[in-house]
C-alpha cells in the first residue's frame, strides 16, 4: 500500500527540556537513545528515508511519496530553534 510516515525524532523530551531551561536555567536528563528508524523501516520492507537538513525535505518527500509500498521519513528535530525564538520572542513587547 502507498503510505508516507513521516518521524520527528529528538532523542529526548526536548520540548519539557526547554521550558525547563527558560524556566530553572538548567534541566534535567531527560535524553533517551532511539533504534535506527531507516534500518528498522528496510528490516520490515518498507522504503526508509533520512531528512537531514530542511533544504531536502521536499525532494525527499518527493522520492518517499512516489514509491512503490510504505515508505519512513526520519527528520531530525534541532531544539536549538527553540532557544532562538525564545530570544526573538523576548525581545517583542506586546502592550495590553
Amino acid at each position: 500500500s502507498k503510505i508516507t510516515v513521516l518521524i520527528w525524532e529528538d532523542h529526548m523530551y526536548g520540548l519539557i527540556a526547554w521550558k525547563q531551561h527558560n524556566s530553572f536555567g538548567k534541566h534535567t536528563d531527560l535524553s533517551f537513545g532511539n533504534p535506527e528508524f531507516v534500518t528498522l523501516a528496510k528490516a520490515f520492507g518498507w522504503n526508509g528515508h533520512r531528512c537531514e537538513d530542511s533544504s531536502q525535505l521536499q525532494s525527499v518527500l518527493k522520492t518517499a511519496l512516489a514509491e512503490d509500498g510504505p515508505s519512513l521519513v526520519v527528520i531530525p528535530i534541532d531544539y536549538a530553534e527553540n532557544n532562538k525564538l525564545t530570544q526573538r520572542l523576548g525581545n517583542i513587547s506586546c502592550p495590553i
